[in-house]
């Protein structure tokens, strides 16, 4: 509601659009001021200025001197723990700093990144420290392994006495041990058996060598027909110790093909290894003994070890002579053990070998 515009008049007090109340007029324009009609002046109602509230006096940010040491105690264990030489320190320090970290986030009213942050790189540093460690000890445990392998059969007597001489001129009067030769091919055989139509063979061979051997020595023996086409080979592995003894085998995959002529294979020379005769040991064959049953020829014997340790299935290689010395039939079997120092029995049956034949028996590690 409006004041009503009185017509030009003096200033003074007039009637309003409200019963009971007059504004003053100041002879342009109404005022503020209003009254009840004939009473007191009553002031127009101004809104109270709101209260004055000072503005925050700028100030610096509490430090967490916890959180700090805490983050500074574990970069220093993470750097120690990626060190194998020094991880003893890492492991020391970490848990510090995780410990320090977790109090540094329970303290109120200071920054939790410090303590948090230094939590994480504990446990990192922990997981880091772990695979060190057991990088360094897989190593350990390669190089033990390795010295046992190089105490037992990599270091021959040979390295050790020219290490010894190095060390000791004196020992320079001491007699050289010889190189090694190679082996010898001394006699073969072969045939066919006309049942099975399966070739055989028998080889042998003699190492010249008292002191060296050929431990797991492959020997191969192929087959050539007329034309020098191979035909089949067989493959034994065994080690060679010194002396002569004949190796034997079969040609399964001859077909209706004739052999003509056997090649053997072996190891040179340079692959042999050191082994003092006295200390190496051996192997003696006891007396064999034939029989008959139907149609074919049994063998019976015994093997003797002269070694220091038990020999777990030991070749026995066999060959079968007619009453002129000519071979005529090869067999070949295991023994489970024999023991050391002791003796072990086996036994053969031979087919297609005259019944009076000749046996002989070579065993083989």
């Amino acid at each position: 509601m409006t004041d009503s515009t009185p017509p030009p008049a003096p200033a003074g007090w007039f009637p309003t659009g409200v019963k009971g109340q007059e504004r003053y007029w100041d002879g342009t324009s109404w005022t503020n001021h209003v009254r009840a009609v004939g009473g007191t002046t009553v002031p127009a109602y101004t809104a109270p200025a709101p209260p004055h509230t000072p503005a925050p006096t700028p100030g610096k940010k509490p430090r967490n001197i916890v959180g700090i040491i805490a983050l500074a105690v574990a970069g220093v264990g993470f750097v120690f723990a990626c060190i194998p030489g020094a991880l003893i320190v890492g492991w020391i320090l970490l848990p510090i700093g995780f410990i320090l970290g977790i109090v540094a986030l329970i303290r109120k009213e200071n920054p939790k990144w410090q303590g948090v942050t230094a939590i994480t790189v504990s446990v990192i540093g922990a997981i880091v420290g772990a695979v060190v460690a057991l990088t360094v000890a897989a190593g350990a445990v390669s190089d033990a392994a390795d010295d046992a392998v190089a105490d037992e059969v990599g270091t021959s007597d040979a390295a050790e006495d020219e290490s010894a001489r190095e060390q000791d001129p004196a020992v320079d009067d001491e007699p050289a041990i010889a190189g090694a030769e190679d082996l010898v091919l001394e006699e073969s055989a072969f045939g066919i058996d006309t049942e099975s139509g399966m070739g055989w063979y028998a080889v042998r061979v003699t190492n010249p060598n008292s002191d060296y051997v050929f431990a797991d020595a492959g020997v191969d023996v192929e087959a050539y027909d007329a034309d020098g086409v191979l035909i089949d080979t067989d493959s034994t592995y065994t080690t060679i110790l010194s002396g002569s003894t004949w190796y034997v085998g079969n040609f399964y995959n001859i077909g209706s093909a004739q052999i003509d002529h056997i090649e053997v294979r072996g190891p040179t020379a340079d692959a042999a290894t050191h082994s003092p005769g006295t200390e190496t040991g051996s192997f003696t064959m006891g007396p064999i003994t034939t029989g008959s049953e139907y149609d074919y020829m049994t063998a019976n014997g015994t093997v003797t070890s002269e070694f220091s340790e038990d020999q777990d299935m030991v070749r026995i290689d066999l060959i079968a002579r007619d009453g002129s010395g000519k071979i005529v039939g090869v067999y070949y079997t295991f023994t489970d053990r024999v023991p050391s120092g002791g003796t072990a029995a086996w036994t053969v049956e031979f087919w297609n070998v005259p019944l009076d034949s000749k046996v002989e028996a070579y065993p083989h590690l």
